[in-house]
């Protein structure tokens, strides 16, 4: 089967299937299938333009509206994703998926199905963190805030693709998997666009939940535009594991590679495309969930199950096949002979998803208003608080179009401008790119930018003004680091950060509980000697010798990491600096924010399991003792708190928490601390009974034990903390009010983590001639 895969098409069919037909003259064959990967812009009439997210300056019908009307036919079946540019309105109508024109087939929000035997999946949209966790709550016609966001990626439809089990072969995104540039030739990708090489350089350069889609589907092929250049990636999912291969498109514009033809294994044609079981079930199973206000969906309270919903798709399928329901118009076409129609796009329903949904037994959702859906607060008041109401995506190049377009604002120089001005300070050792690097990774985690040029210029200025005490606070705690530094590694070991990055990503991959470890093990490093890896030296009186060392883990992930950059880099790149970095990627690869940290920490020659009591948090301390000890490192109570936020992954063994219980004389626990849920207590117990292997572990969070996100903050309000030293912070007045707002604002939670943990990364490093680079992370050199 031959598949040809377009990038953007920003409305231009007639120019993408003209090339598409030259190509098939030319080279004698005959594509099967026409993939586009967003930026469709199926606008219809003038009034589908009100709803498409562009300058009205660049507003056009282009030529989707002749495919719309009948006017011209699609000379190959063709199946889009949507972008960050679309008629909003019309896609809403087909939410499920469903023939946007003849032989044109929208894939939906999220949607999978079959074209032969081969088996395509897609996500529309692109990524924002703040909206992601929210529901569907737009509805046309759309104001300036809604218009940006309807677009944007929400949790509700990247679950139900993560639940797909059967294989995927393509799979199509607008954005890029964020993190995708480790997997390709990233240095001529920079040449190619030199603007990207800061959001490369901060892991922002990407939609991080099409990353966790990535690694959990593992499709043969995946596809995907936004960022209007080629560029070509692997990614093997694990040691000898299967092969993603990824290739990303340009938009149609003379001289740009935006098609590229495949050739695939498949069945004999003819083929069509057709319904896919096996989505259709996961659709029916959770559309009682479906988020349609600003709440997130609550996916526990799903109550059908998967077996019930294939058996009935199943027969229906087998009733009236597999087909999609046929096309049907529901709006005016354009005409160019006659004048544009007045009024606000209108929200029909479209009889293909009306159908759609009676097959699968399901009411029809879509056109519920306001007045019947929760109260929404205004879209400005989920904004960050300093944003001016400004909108922006995860990555900062956000809107690629735009910066093409008003190339001649000439923005990076200006930029570059300011920010030499804020921070001119000798003191400071990092040269000015990397500090802009440096600055923009906060501002990506706080602040926000508009879509629109004009807004752009208008929020840059604000926000440099409003936030530029945390370039201060970056430059103080850079600068109070004597030789550390944002890229030390830059020219001795260039590839460093992706060697450790790499390591982390196979070793969880295997093993999903790396990452907590690998946090763990950062702080009983930083906590004892400083930032050192002091803790990883082994034999006698060791820290490792010390009981509250003895269940650490992610030794071997820092073995393994080492033993690589000896072989490229050797004798460059401290332990030390691993267990940082490493500790830093696995807060990122769980769905925490990218943090940048500096570089050039040297290793300690000193470990004493003596060192290790007075210097580390014991699950029962008081919220005094912590602070006094926290205070000690340098670290204050808003840090305390932050950086507890690290029990939102990994495991802990039963002697952990096994204060706040208390065995009878039968051997039988019993609670002893009132300030622990008594449902919660009870499955305690139930997993660590009395006399319990010391293997057995529980995860510090009950709910989402394996994403980096505010469930810990969740669980303490509801008395569900693990330890000890987690419920006393919600009782005292001191750090209640802290949790509270980490509680119910995940982004807050983020933000505080970014610069707690910078702190927490540099605690007494040594550097220069205070300590040395180990040629073996577990001894000291000689």
């Amino acid at each position: 089967m031959k598949i040809a895969v377009e990038g953007c098409m920003h409305g231009d069919l007639d120019g993408v299937y003209k090339t598409l037909q030259y190509i098939e003259r030319q080279r004698g064959i005959k594509v099967d299938l026409l993939l586009c990967c967003g930026d469709f812009q199926a606008v219809r009439n003038e009034r589908d333009l009100e709803s498409l997210n562009v300058p009205r300056k660049y507003r056009a019908m282009n030529s989707f509206w002749k495919y719309f009307s009948g006017e011209e036919v699609a000379p190959v079946p063709t199946i889009f994703i949507g972008g960050n540019h679309e008629a909003s309105n019309y896609l809403w109508e087909l939410y499920y998926g469903g023939w946007a024109a003849p032989n044109i087939y929208f894939l939906g929000f999220a949607g999978v199905v079959k074209f032969g035997n081969i088996r395509i999946g897609g996500l529309s949209g692109i990524y924002n963190a703040r909206h992601y966790r929210l529901g569907h709550y737009e509805r046309p016609p759309y104001n300036e805030e809604t218009i940006r966001s309807v677009y944007h990626v929400r949790e509700y439809d990247v679950y139900k693709l993560m639940q797909v089990e059967e294989p995927i072969d393509i799979f199509l995104s607008h954005d890029w998997p964020l993190g995708i540039t480790d997997y390709g030739n990233s240095k001529k990708l920079i040449q190619q666009k030199p603007f990207f090489e800061k959001e490369i350089f901060q892991r922002t350069l990407g939609n991080k939940a099409a990353a966790q889609l990535l690694g959990e589907l593992k499709p043969a092929y995946w596809f995907s535009a936004h960022l209007h250049c080629q560029f070509a990636a692997s990614v093997e999912h694990g040691e000898g594991g299967p092969v993603t291969n990824f290739l990303a498109l340009d938009k149609c514009l003379p001289g740009r590679k935006f098609l590229q033809i495949v050739d695939i294994e498949s069945e004999p044609g003819p083929h069509e495309i057709l319904y896919d079981e096996e989505w259709l079930a996961i659709t029916r199973k959770f559309h009682s969930v479906f988020p349609l206000t600003t709440k997130s969906a609550d996916f526990g309270a799903v109550q059908l199950d998967m077996q019930e919903c294939q058996q009935l798709v199943r027969s229906r399928l087998q009733e009236r096949g597999a087909r999609p329901f046929e096309f049907e118009r529901t709006v005016p076409c354009h005409n160019p002979s006659q004048s544009s129609p007045n009024g606000s796009p209108a929200l029909p329903r479209n009889p293909q998803t009306e159908s759609l949904l009676q097959l699968l037994e399901l009411p029809y959702l879509l056109d519920l208003t306001s007045e019947s859906r929760d109260p929404i607060s205004s879209p400005a008041s989920m904004i960050y608080r300093g944003s001016l109401g400004a909108d922006s995506e995860e990555i900062p190049i956000d809107d690629i179009d735009e910066l093409e377009e008003h190339a001649e604002d000439n923005v990076e120089t200006e930029d570059e401008y300011l920010l030499n001005a804020a921070l001119n300070d000798d003191k400071n050792q990092f040269p000015l790119s990397l500090r802009v690097s440096c600055f923009q990774q906060l501002l990506s985690l706080i602040i926000s930018v508009q879509d629109s040029p004009e807004s752009f210029m208008e929020t840059r200025v604000f926000t440099l003004n409003h936030l530029i005490f945390l370039v201060i606070f970056l430059a103080h705690v850079v600068a109070s680091s004597a030789q550390l530094s944002f890229g030390f590694y830059a020219a001795s070991c260039p590839a460093a950060e992706s060697i450790v990055r790499n390591t982390v990503r196979s070793a969880s991959s295997s093993d999903p509980t790396i990452p907590g470890k690998l946090l763990r093990l950062l702080f009983h490093d930083c906590f004892v000697e400083g930032c050192d890896a002091s803790v990883l030296i082994r034999g006698n009186g060791t820290e490792q010798n010390d009981p509250a060392n003895t269940s650490l883990g992610g030794f071997s992930v820092i073995d393994s990491a080492k033993r690589v950059l000896e072989l490229f880099c050797p004798g460059t790149v401290s332990c030390a600096d691993i267990i940082a970095l490493a500790a830093r990627d696995a807060v990122e690869l769980t769905g925490g924010p990218a943090v940048q940290i500096p570089t050039g920490r040297k290793d300690g020659r000193v470990s004493a399991a003596s060192n290790v009591r007075p210097n580390i948090v014991d699950t029962s301390f008081t919220i005094n003792e912590m602070i006094k000890l926290f205070s000690s490192k340098g670290l204050s109570l808003a840090d305390l708190v932050a950086l507890s936020g690290a029990h939102t992954i990994g495991a802990a063994h039963c002697s952990a928490f096994s204060d706040r219980f208390q065995a009878d004389s039968k051997g039988k626990f019993t609670l002893i601390d009132s300030s622990l849920d008594k449902n919660y207590a009870e499955e305690l117990m139930r997993r660590c009974p009395a006399g319990a292997s010391p293997s057995i572990t529980v995860n510090n969070d009950p709910e989402t034990s394996l994403s980096f996100d505010n469930q810990y903050y969740r669980n303490l309000l509801l008395h569900k903390g693990l330890f000890q030293s987690d419920s006393v912070l919600v009782k005292d007045n001191r750090t209640r009010e802290k949790v509270e707002n980490f509680a119910n604002d995940q982004d807050s939670f983020f933000a505080s983590w970014a610069q707690s943990f910078l702190k927490l990364s540099v605690v007494e490093v040594k550097t220069g001639n205070a300590g040395e680079v180990r040629q073996s992370c577990s001894l000291i050199n000689g």
